[in-house]
C-alpha cells in the first residue's frame, strides 16, 4: 500500500508505521485518513512526471497548511496519501477536519502553466477507538477511502468497524 520509494514527502513510510503504532499502544485518540486524488490517472496519464510531482507536492503542502503541529501527512499511493491528526476522538470532528481538506484541495491551482482543478475522496477510521491494532485500522481506513471514492468524487467514507470482542 505505501509506496517507500516516494521522495516528495518528508515523512517516509517507516515513520508513519511508527507513530501510527506508538499512538495506538498508548490509546491516545487519532483520526486516520486516507485522501485518494479523484481523476488523478488521467492527469498522470497527460502530463509528464516532472508536472504530477509538482502538483503532488502542492497536494501535501495544501494537506499540511489545514492540520496542526504533530499531525502527519505521508504520501500512501500513486495519487493517494495519509493523513494522521492527533487528539480527535469524535467522528464529526474528523468529518469537518476531511470537508476542510477537501476545500482546500479543490482551490485552483497553477502548475508550469498549466491550471488545475483537484478533488479528493476521503475515507476515515478512529484510533485506537475502533481499532488497537494499526494494521487493521489501516485496512478499516482503505476501505472506507475505496467506498468514498466508488460513491462520486468529493466524498467522505467513514469506517465503523466491528467492536472487537473481551475473551
Amino acid at each position: 500500500m505505501f509506496d517507500s520509494t516516494d521522495l516528495l514527502d518528508k515523512a517516509p513510510r517507516r515513520r508513519f508505521e511508527r507513530i501510527l503504532l506508538a499512538r495506538c499502544r498508548a490509546g491516545e485518540p487519532f483520526a486516520l485518513m486516507l485522501v485518494n486524488l479523484d481523476g488523478f490517472k488521467g492527469v498522470s496519464a497527460r502530463f509528464r512526471a516532472d508536472v504530477t510531482d509538482l502538483l503532488l507536492f502542492e497536494v501535501g503542502a495544501r494537506l499540511r497548511e489545514k492540520l496542526k503541529a504533530g499531525d502527519l501527512v505521508t504520501r500512501s499511493g500513486d495519487h493517494q496519501f495519509a493523513v494522521f491528526v492527533r487528539g480527535v476522538d469524535e467522528m464529526a470532528t474528523a468529518n469537518r477536519i476531511a470537508e476542510e481538506l477537501i476545500e482546500r484541495l479543490q482551490s485552483p491551482v497553477t502548475v508550469t502553466g498549466t491550471r488545475f482543478r483537484l478533488d479528493a475522496s476521503i475515507g476515515i477510521s478512529l484510533g485506537p477507538k475502533q481499532s488497537g491494532e494499526w494494521k487493521l485500522l489501516l485496512q478499516d481506513t482503505d476501505r472506507a477511502a475505496h467506498e468514498a471514492k466508488t460513491k462520486g468524487r468529493g466524498r467522505i467514507s467513514v469506517s465503523f468497524a466491528a467492536p472487537q470482542l473481551d475473551d
